[in-house]
């Protein structure tokens, strides 16, 4: 199965579920919708590498979906949540999407 990396900022539009499951992302200058979620997993990792957050308690960690998009194509894309919080929730503004890699 090839694999091609992107490694490239995207914008996503989230679901109204709690989890903020993309149904939407813009790659380029070209949208996609999301026909179905494959896979959903978190890495609470990588937060030690960024400078300023220690450890998993720092609250950042990495979102990755492995989507398949009504034109049959499959992505993985990542969320890289940060741990600023204002009443108790989640600032998604302060949150950065990226396409992973594409999978053929």
């Amino acid at each position: 199965m090839p694999v091609e990396f992107i490694g490239k900022p995207i914008e996503v539009e989230l679901g109204d579920d709690p989890a903020g499951t993309p149904v939407a992302f813009r790659l380029g200058r070209k949208d996609y919708k999301v026909a179905d979620v494959l896979q959903r997993w978190e890495d609470h990792g990588f937060g030690q590498a960024i400078p300023g957050h220690g450890d998993w308690r720092s609250g950042s960690h990495r979102v990755y979906y492995r989507l398949r998009t009504s034109e049959g194509e499959v992505y993985e894309v990542y969320v890289d949540w940060l741990a600023t919080r204002r009443q108790g929730k989640r600032r998604q503004e302060k949150s950065k999407w990226f396409a992973h890699r594409r999978i053929a």
